[in-house]
């Protein structure tokens, strides 16, 4: 198999901006904006955001690793903070500077390699990086990024893709995917509609933001806290399971209950 660049992952992003083909809105306008936060929200963050958005950040300067559309500068747009904003995608964020524009925002977006930071030693207060360095070929290199721009006593939250028990037995794995084929669980676009037949964990991870996907890898807790070895603090927590994945109205209370032990993300809360 031909190793996959960050250039395969700059072009399949521009391509494929987060959302869309799934949303029926045109992308771009207000209407898409408000459809794209509304999933974001509330089938992914199931309402709750104390995690990423919280007081403590009032007064700093934050820096977002992967911005995408402008979600989470329209998340924290009211704060009295410093936001920047970067992105591997030139059309992502072209859509974030669209979303400032309709919606009167400010901060600071421009293209970027998460690998790479454009930034210097110690600069942010402030890190957020929400389901995005597990699409580059050299996540470590993100992460100790992130370190290297944060300043001393620092924070930053950062969640991948979790290798959660279903993704680590190969049992359990194909009774998932049975049970997805059977009551037609699965999300829509970009060919999203074959996960189902994934031949491995590690295409079903890759193929979920979509079937051209170069990368997408998942990890577990061992290996998270290695790889956020360098931070002085680190708490873990699970979140996220789809509910717009279901074909019937699941319970949200049930949804987030189990989410808490069996969510498809991992959230590393740290500290420098």
């Amino acid at each position: 198999m031909v190793r996959k660049t960050i250039d395969d992952v700059r072009k399949f992003w521009n391509a494929n901006p987060l959302l869309t083909g799934e949303l029926s809105e045109q992308a771009g306008t207000k209407k898409w904006f408000e459809a794209f936060d509304e999933i974001k929200t509330s089938d992914i963050f199931l309402d709750d955001l104390s995690d990423w958005v919280y007081p403590a950040l009032e007064g700093k300067t934050i820096l977002d690793v992967g911005t995408g559309p402008g979600y989470w500068n329209r998340r924290l747009g009211k704060m009295n903070l410093t936001y920047y904003g970067i992105d591997i995608s030139s059309k992502s964020v072209e859509m974030a500077k669209k979303s400032q524009a309709i919606f009167g925002l400010h901060g600071s977006l421009q293209e970027g390699n998460a690998e790479e930071l454009p930034f210097e030693d110690g600069f942010f207060d402030h890190v957020l990086s929400e389901g995005v360095l597990h699409h580059t070929p050299e996540t470590q290199k993100c992460i100790d990024e992130v370190h290297r721009v944060l300043k001393d006593g620092g924070t930053a939250c950062v969640s991948l893709y979790y290798k959660n028990i279903f993704l680590r037995s190969p049992a359990a794995f194909k009774t998932v995917l049975s049970l997805m084929r059977i009551f037609h669980i699965g999300l829509k676009g970009r060919g999203r509609e074959k996960m189902s037949f994934a031949s491995s964990p590690e295409e079903l991870i890759r193929m979920y933001d979509g079937a051209e996907n170069p990368i997408g890898k998942a990890y577990t807790k061992a290996e998270m806290k290695k790889m956020f070895s360098k931070f002085r603090e680190m708490e873990l927590s699970l979140y996220y399971i789809p509910l717009r994945a279901f074909p019937v109205k699941m319970p949200r209370a049930l949804i987030k209950a189990l989410s808490k032990r069996f969510g498809l993300m991992i959230l590393a809360k740290v500290r420098k």
